[in-house]
């Protein structure tokens, strides 16, 4: 099944118009018109939108279409994309340092927090990209995670706490902040993550 017959079943299965997968999409009616009837094809972010909306892998919306698989060959998106990941990796790395031992720069400390979001911002969206690709699917993702960003949480908490028994306020600060950002972005992707379960049981992708 080519992509455009693929994506209008779908739409017509699921009682969608057409207006109303434009709108989600922020694109026109006319553009899902188009992609439906082959005679063009939405750019990578739309698709990764198209296949969180449509609760489809890339594999299923791609299959046998080859005018769309020439330009998201996996080997090489894949080839492409690690290494910006990884080189992004090490920057936040970097980021993370800078803002931990920076307390007189109080500009710089600003504009490397700016910085530093963006990053984590783009890091984010490469790697939900790559996971999409490999078809791994939000409860795999972030099980790997979870453990991870909790550490963090619970190693910066205590790293506070030892550093203010020492009378190292401003560093027990900055650890204080870590611990309090990563708690909280854990608190917030533990309920993410368990909306999309019973949402997805509830459309029965689940047992």
């Amino acid at each position: 099944m080519e992509f455009g017959e693929s994506i209008k079943r779908t739409r017509q299965h699921r009682n969608l118009t057409q207006e109303a997968v434009a709108h989600h999409l922020h694109v026109t009616r006319q553009t899902i018109s188009s992609w439906e009837r082959g005679k063009s094809y939405p750019d990578i972010d739309t698709l990764i939108q198209l296949s969180d909306y449509y609760q489809l892998s890339l594999d299923t919306l791609l299959k046998k279409d080859s005018g769309l698989t020439e330009t998201l060959r996996k080997p090489v998106v894949l080839k492409s994309i690690q290494p910006i990941i990884k080189n992004l990796t090490i920057v936040d790395v970097i980021f993370l340092i800078a803002l931990v031992f920076a307390h007189q720069f109080f500009m710089v400390k600003g504009l490397l927090y700016l910085m530093g979001l963006i990053n984590i911002l783009t890091l984010q969206k490469l790697n939900r990209f790559a996971e999409i690709l490999n078809d791994s699917d939000i409860y795999a993702r972030w099980s790997k995670r979870r453990s991870w960003v909790l550490l963090i949480a619970i190693s910066s908490a205590i790293a506070a706490i030892g550093l203010r028994t020492a009378h190292l306020l401003p560093l027990a600060g900055d650890f204080a902040f870590l611990a309090a950002g990563a708690g909280s972005a854990f608190i917030l992707a533990e309920f993410y993550f368990l909306f999309q379960r019973y949402h997805a049981k509830r459309l029965g992708q689940l047992p």
